[in-house]
Order: structure tokens, then C-alpha cells, then sequence
């Protein structure tokens, strides 16, 4: 089991969150630790946790700077466990974080991918909220959907921070190289939505309620909630009001990048030898209720026809999307 991390100009938190790793009830086998070209003390620190550690660790300094996905995909590469735990630098994880994660994991054979509860906390280590989940919204209700329809819960909403997750390594076969910008649509997706769509259009996924770790909430994060924008973990009521003020043209722009990424996870599935009957099912569905949307964009006349066939079935709006608010958006446009 291997600890893979990404660092970068990390050297305010990094210290505390490389000894919450040191003090697990649980260590690792090996951890993997890649620098990408930080100009400040992370580097050092890393050399000098390395030297210490009670497990093995690997440390790559990059000379050039390459993004948060691009040196999560080498630590990624060069690990050797079955399981892999994701570790940003900022945070602080709780002594039991690595064995219970690992325990949930293998408790589930058939799932590719766990994820955590967390608790919220600032620079100064003060409780901004006990819950990051109840904080998106993502209540108890919403846990037995995600147990059902892993897939459909996370086909139009990001739920997991890769920070709170444990993977398999047979996941990568699918979701490595991460892709980089298809076509025009829109840029890169973010490591850890895309390691959530592959394993959740895969098969099941392992939710863990418990807080597992600190998730840190500060000015300098490579990627999180900056400046306590709450970027990534939203409210839900907020994220339904929001399908209203889109705009037609980043409605269109989102579907059509969503369409290509499900159109790419199905190819990756099956040629990892990752796919079943069931995955692409999935992924049919979810493609045809993407793609309908998209076809909205040219109806007038019978739009809201279309519109509220397309909430009535099963595998549409309710779904693959907000429901009701993604709806009336579409028909309103």
C-alpha cells in the first residue's frame, strides 16, 4: 500500500502533514513524494522527512514546473502498492486515515475506489466545520444514491477530493494518462473528477462517513477552496440555482465536454479489459441523456416537449443531472 503525493511551494503545512503520515496506527509500505519545481523550503523538508521516515519514501524534484494532475500521474506511475492513498500537502490526517481506508477497501472487492469524510479547518488549525460533506449538501439521503448509482451521482457533480481517497492500482490501467484537453471544449479535467467518473462508471464505489482527515482552507491552495470561495464543495441548493444563470453557450460548452470525457472513459474501459455489461450500460445512458441535451440547443419549436420527456425518464434529467432546476433551465433557454 502506497502513499502518493504531490508537492509545490508547500513549506508552510507540509512539515505537520508529513508527521500525521509518520504517526498512522497504520503506516504504509512505501510512499512516493513528487516536487513539482518548488522554489521555496519544500524540497529540504521532503529530504529530511525522507531520511527519517519509518517506511520507505521516494522523492522526484522536478526541474520544471508541469501542474497538480501532471505530478499526481508520476507519483501515480512510479507506485508499487495495490492500494493507493492520495495525500495533498496541506492537510492533516488522523491516525487511523490509512487503516481504515485500506480495511474499507478491501471489505469491497469489487469497488476501484474509497473516499472520506473531512473536517474543515484553517491555517491555524481552527474548526471552520466538523463536515465537508454537510457542508456540499451531501447528506445521509444522498449516501444510499451514491451506494446505488455511484455513477449517475457523480456524472454531473464533483464529490470526491482526491485528498479523502484510496484507489486501487487496476485503476489506473484505465484512468492513466490523465487526458489533457480534448479538442477546444475546455481545458484539462482535474485529476481526482476524473479518477471518481472512471472508477464509479467501473462498478461501485466505498463511501467512509468518518472524518479522516483535516482538509485545510487557505489563501496559498494549488487547488481546494481558495480564499473560502467554496469552489469544490458547494451546496447543492447553490449548484441548483447556478443550472438557472448559466448561460446557453457554458451549458452547451459543459455538455459537449462531459460527452467527450464519457465518450473517452468508454474507450479506456474497454481497452483496459476494465469494462462489463454493466459499465457500458452506464456510460450508454449517461451519453444519450448528455447528448439529447445537446440536441436541445437546436429545438425550438418542440424544446419543452422534449424537455419534460426527457424528466420523466428514468434515466434522464433525474438521474444524469439536477433534476427539476437542470430541466427548467433547458427549457427556458
Amino acid at each position: 500500500m502506497s502513499v502518493v503525493m504531490a508537492t509545490f511551494n508547500g513549506e508552510e503545512f507540509l512539515m505537520e502533514q508529513l508527521a500525521s503520515i509518520a504517526r498512522q496506527s497504520r503506516c504504509p509500505d512505501d510512499m512516493i513524494v513528487v516536487d513539482d519545481a518548488s522554489t521555496d523550503a519544500t524540497a529540504t523538508i521532503l529530504r529530511d522527512f525522507a531520511d527519517a521516515a519509518p517506511f520507505p519514501v521516494e522523492l522526484v524534484v522536478r526541474s520544471s514546473h508541469l501542474g497538480t494532475s501532471a505530478t499526481f500521474e508520476e507519483a501515480m506511475r512510479r507506485a508499487t502498492g495495490d492500494i493507493l492513498l492520495i495525500c495533498d500537502q496541506d492537510d492533516h490526517w488522523h491516525p487511523d486515515k490509512i487503516a481504515t481506508m485500506v480495511d474499507r477497501l478491501q471489505a469491497n472487492p469489487g469497488a476501484l475506489l474509497a473516499f472520506s469524510d473531512s473536517r474543515l479547518v484553517g491555517p491555524t488549525n481552527r474548526q471552520i466545520d466538523r463536515s465537508r460533506w454537510r457542508i456540499a449538501g451531501f447528506t445521509p439521503s444522498e449516501w444510499r444514491s451514491m451506494r446505488d448509482d455511484a455513477f449517475g451521482q457523480m456524472v454531473f457533480r464533483q464529490v470526491v477530493a482526491g485528498c479523502t481517497a484510496a484507489i486501487r492500482s487496476d485503476l489506473l490501467t484505465a484512468a492513466l494518462p490523465f487526458p489533457g484537453a480534448l479538442q477546444e471544449v475546455a481545458g484539462p479535467i482535474i485529476y481526482d473528477r476524473w479518477l471518481s467518473l472512471v472508477a464509479a462508471a467501473a462498478g461501485p464505489v466505498v463511501l467512509v462517513p468518518e472524518q479522516l482527515i483535516d482538509y485545510r482552507i487557505h489563501e496559498g491552495q494549488q487547488v481546494g477552496i481558495p480564499a473560502l470561495r467554496w469552489r469544490r464543495v458547494a451546496p447543492k441548493a447553490v449548484l441548483h440555482l447556478a443550472q438557472l444563470v448559466i448561460s446557453t453557450a457554458e451549458r452547451n460548452r459543459r455538455n459537449e465536454y462531459l460527452d467527450l470525457h464519457l465518450a473517452e472513459i468508454d474507450k479506456r474501459l474497454t481497452l483496459s479489459g476494465l469494462a462489463t455489461d454493466a459499465s457500458d450500460r452506464r456510460l450508454a445512458l449517461a451519453e444519450e441523456h448528455v447528448r439529447r441535451r445537446i440536441e436541445l440547443t437546436a429545438e425550438r419549436r418542440n424544446r419543452i416537449r422534449r424537455v419534460i420527456r426527457e424528466f420523466h425518464h428514468q434515466d434522464g434529467y433525474r438521474r444524469f443531472s439536477f433534476g427539476l432546476a437542470t430541466a427548467v433551465a433547458d427549457a427556458l433557454r
